[in-house]
């Protein structure tokens, strides 16, 4: 494969051109661990675990510095930070960390330093949210099991040779709005790389320039979902592809085309699904899409649903909190009956919430926000 760029910036790049302000130069910086609160206004709760260090950027929100603890091999990052937004990851924060697998980048995120995560032999997949401005120079090099990377709508541009030497990478969702390409970006990955985004998106004549396999059809057999088409020509997601999924990641788009709902019963009694991650562009949850996904621990949704529809949460009882992004409109009639552990839900203050929609849901139930059709002792809204 064909590439124009060379791998030969990989010591001379400086925190400058990756956009690092100069307060996270000064050594210090405030560094705390993630067992401190951060001494702002912002009076953030932070995880006691000892494994990333992290700095205060004076506004509320913080900087992970580096991973403290070389064995951690699963990380949320912003689970580990607690509550306060993560905005930046420093310059080789986790460089040469081989025991991680599998690492879920926050939302909010918009730096991503240089040689972030350089050399994490192990890591297989990868997530960047659309918050993100720039993936810095090598962020990624030299990760040998990084077999597929999805970037987010939202991101603009790629720095030099950020997923070089990758040898085992096969799969990029790009969306459109990657228009910057930094030299030698995928130099030294696997022949058979593929970008996947939409027909004439700037990807697909960066791919065709460096002799890169480019593809535009491929969500009618992906791997993770079964979707169909919608007559927009968005992508409605059907169900899983595995016969007994653990986890579902929904993105905001497949091949440029946004996935913008979850059919009624997608995931009906899928008694295996253990997380959810729902993208920005599903704007509606079908009724009893989740029914009955009784192992179902965790979902999270990205700002852009609009709809919960009946049904579509009940019976998922191993469901302890729910919150829902800005912009949701209405929760549908039983949405989510018979959740018995489910105790905190947060909701913007104007969502329609029909009668019964947490009926039969922990005893010490808390619901904050959130317009009521029904009566409960425990609302906060």
């Amino acid at each position: 494969m064909q590439e124009h760029g060379f791998f030969e910036q990989e010591e001379a790049q400086t925190l400058a051109q990756d956009g690092f302000s100069a307060s996270l130069s000064g050594g210090a910086a405030g560094t705390l661990r993630a067992r401190e609160a951060v001494r702002s206004g912002a009076a953030c709760q932070m995880a006691a675990r000892r494994v990333l260090e992290l700095a205060d950027n004076g506004d509320g929100t913080l900087t992970v510095v580096r991973c403290a603890d070389p064995s951690a091999d699963d990380l949320d990052i912003q689970f580990e930070a607690g509550g306060c937004p993560v905005t930046a990851i420093a310059p080789r924060a986790f460089e040469g960390c081989s025991a991680l697998r599998r690492v879920v980048l926050p939302e909010g995120l918009r730096q991503i330093g240089e040689m972030a995560f350089s050399g994490c032999a192990h890591l297989t997949r990868v997530t960047i949210p659309g918050s993100v401005v720039r993936v810095g120079t090598l962020a990624f090099a030299k990760c040998a099991q990084l077999e597929r990377v999805r970037i987010e709508p939202g991101v603009s541009a790629l720095g030099p040779s950020c997923f070089s030497k990758c040898a085992c990478l096969t799969r990029v969702d790009m969306p459109a709005s990657v228009t910057q390409f930094g030299g030698g970006v995928f130099f030294g990955c696997s022949r058979q790389l593929t970008i996947h985004g939409a027909k004439d998106a700037p990807a697909a004549s960066y791919a065709r320039l460096n002799g890169i396999a480019y593809d535009c059809e491929s969500w009618r057999e992906d791997e993770a979902l079964v979707l169909e088409e919608m007559e927009d020509g968005a992508l409605r997601v059907l169900g899983a592809r595995e016969e007994k999924p653990v986890r579902i990641e929904i993105p905001s788009e497949l091949c440029g085309r946004a996935v913008r709902e979850i059919a009624p019963k997608a995931f009906f009694a899928c008694g295996t699904l253990e997380q959810a991650a729902i993208g920005g562009g599903v704007r509606s949850i079908g009724a009893s899409a989740f029914f009955g996904c009784r192992s179902l621990l965790r979902v999270s949704f990205e700002r852009g649903l609009e709809r919960v529809d009946d049904s579509a949460f009940a019976g998922c009882e191993s469901l302890t909190q729910v919150t829902l992004p800005w912009g949701t409109s209405s929760v549908g009639r039983m949405a989510f009956f018979g959740c018995t552990r489910l105790a905190f839900v947060k909701l913007p203050a104007t969502t329609r919430v029909s009668d019964l929609a947490f009926d039969g849901c922990a005893p010490n139930l808390r619901v904050f926000g959130g317009v009521s059709a029904g009566r409960y002792p425990a609302w906060q809204g």
